[in-house]
């Protein structure tokens, strides 16, 4: 295989392309481009596929950082009042923000598991089998 899978990882943790480490482009409102402006590697594959990036988003807002909050409102060391704020807030505002990173999380993990439907790997699993 051309790229590994801890250049996937290290990509996705950077914003960049798993298939050739350029910065992934997002257009109006948040919108991932539908291919690498670099290298022209597509992103959609069916209907759906943007689900993983959102299944990234939601565990990481409520188990990362909403979970902590009820966690410290349960052991007393801080208010109703402040633990709702504070819930409110960020299940409001940190989505928005994660979004980006959420998608690349998404691309970086879906193509570790597959790494072979990177244009770069495509041929790799046909050359070592003939080998």
């Amino acid at each position: 295989m051309k790229v590994t899978p801890s250049q996937i990882i290290a990509r996705g943790f950077r914003c960049q392309c798993p298939n050739c480490g350029a910065p992934l482009r997002f257009g109006r409102l948040m919108r991932l481009q539908p291919a690498c402006p670099a290298c022209g590697q597509r992103w959609a594959r069916g209907d759906g596929f943007y689900l993983g990036a959102m299944v990234w988003n939601y565990a990481v807002t409520v188990f990362g950082l909403m979970g902590p909050v009820a966690f410290a409102f349960v052991r007393g060391w801080i208010s109703l009042p402040l633990t709702l704020g504070l819930e409110l807030a960020i299940g409001l505002i940190f989505p928005w923000f994660f979004y980006k990173w959420s998608w690349t999380f998404w691309l970086a993990s879906y193509y570790v598991v597959l790494p072979h439907e990177l244009e770069s790997n495509a041929g790799a699993d046909h050359a070592e089998v003939n080998e």
